[in-house]
Parts: structure tokens; sequence; C-alpha cells
């Protein structure tokens, strides 16, 4: 049990402590204790709504860099591409089908999706498998499983599908190498395709708006063997 905090006596410090601007520092500072150094720690679980727009919004004072999800962090040689997150979604062994948990990882997605931030983005879904069975397979199930996560903003969240690329990498992209067969390299990463040319964009006066270079492709979303 944590021990209680000492009382303030002083009514002129009590009173400072709950001013509205003493409450609004506490809350940046609580912010950027937590988005300090990239990536939450291992103890914070998956990313939170703000940690996801954070990731994707170039203007974010904090961007996270490293990767994150289940609790794991990725080891420093394997970063995140700047403007993008890491999520775990389940799908049916083997199948591009949207599990229960799927929809509602999905779900909260969306929801950063059309933040008042993002919703002027161009995002592509890249989908990872682990290492197990064969590089055609899993490239295969990922691209399907892209497709489908796709196909779910735009049917049940009403996302413009001009916005939503999707690429599959099968098991290329390891998050980590050193144990293909972790289900933690079995995820979804959700990248904002304009995320340089915005960023570039607010830190020096540009006379043209850069347009995004991602070229669409099939799919992701992807797991080997049993599951993102």
């Amino acid at each position: 049990m944590e021990a209680p905090m000492p009382a303030i006596r002083n009514p002129r410090t009590s009173a400072l402590l709950r001013s509205p601007t003493m409450t609004r520092c506490a809350y940046l500072l609580l912010c950027g204790l937590s988005l300090a150094g990239g990536a939450p720690s291992a103890s914070a679980g998956e990313l939170s709504h703000n940690e996801m727009v954070c990731a994707l919004d170039p203007q974010c004072s904090v961007p996270i860099t490293g990767r994150h999800l289940r609790g794991i962090t990725a080891t420093p040689n394997v970063r995140a591409t700047p403007g993008s997150f890491d999520r775990t979604v389940n799908f049916g062994f083997n199948s591009a089908d949207l599990t229960s948990e799927a929809r509602s990882e999905l779900d909260k997605v969306a929801a950063v999706l059309k933040d008042p931030n993002i919703d002027k983005y161009t995002i592509v879904i890249h989908g990872h498998t682990d290492g197990a069975g064969s590089a055609q397979y899993n490239q295969s199930l990922s691209e399907r499983r892209a497709a489908a996560a796709r196909a779910y903003f735009i049917s049940e969240h009403g996302i413009d599908p001009s916005r939503l690329l999707s690429q599959g990498h099968g098991k290329s992209q390891l998050l980590i190498p050193s144990d293909p067969a972790n289900d933690a390299n079995r995820r979804v990463q959700f990248e904002n395709a304009n995320y340089a040319s915005a960023s570039a964009s607010t830190s020096r006066p540009a006379t043209t708006s850069p347009s995004p270079t991602h070229r669409p492709a099939q799919g992701s979303a992807s797991t080997g063997g049993d599951g993102l």
C-alpha cells in the first residue's frame, strides 16, 4: 500500500496546487513522462488512443518511435517507421476472418483514424506474420488479412476508401528477430503515408505541398501460422 500524502497546512500552497494552471502543468508532466524515450514501458500494455494519435500526427511534440505491443518493446535495432504504430489484431487460425477480439482492436484504431488530427491523412495498413511457415504462404495470408482490416474500416466505420492502402510483408520484418515464432511478430502496423511530407512542411516554409509517394498494395494485417 502506498503511504498517504502529507497534509498541506499552508492555505496559500494548497490553493496554488488546486489552481487550473497547476492542474494543467501536472497533466502535461504526466504525459511527458509516459511518452519519454519513445515507446511506453513494458508494463503499459498496448498504446492508448492518444498515444496512437500522437504516433501518426506529424505535429505531435513527442512522437512515439519504438514498436510496442502486448507489453513487449522491440529491441533497439528494430524501430518503427516514423509516423506509425503496431497493434495486435487476432484473426482466425490460418484465415483472414476477423475474430471478435480483432474487431474490438480495429474499432480502437478506427477511432484514431477518424480523429480530427488524423482524418486528413492517408493510412497504410501493413501486415506482418511470425517466422513459421513458408514465405509464400505468409505473404499471401498477410495480404488477405490486410484486405480484411481495410474492408472492416470501410464497411463498419465509413472511412473513405481512398484514405486506406494495404500491404503485406509476410515474415520479412519480424518484430523480434531472435525469436521468429514469437506471437508478438504477428501484428498489424498502421502508417501515416503523409507523415514525412507533412513533417517537412511544418519545419520549413514550402511553396508547394509534397504529394504522398506511397504506392497502393494489396493487403496487410498478417500472421504466420495461427494469427496476427
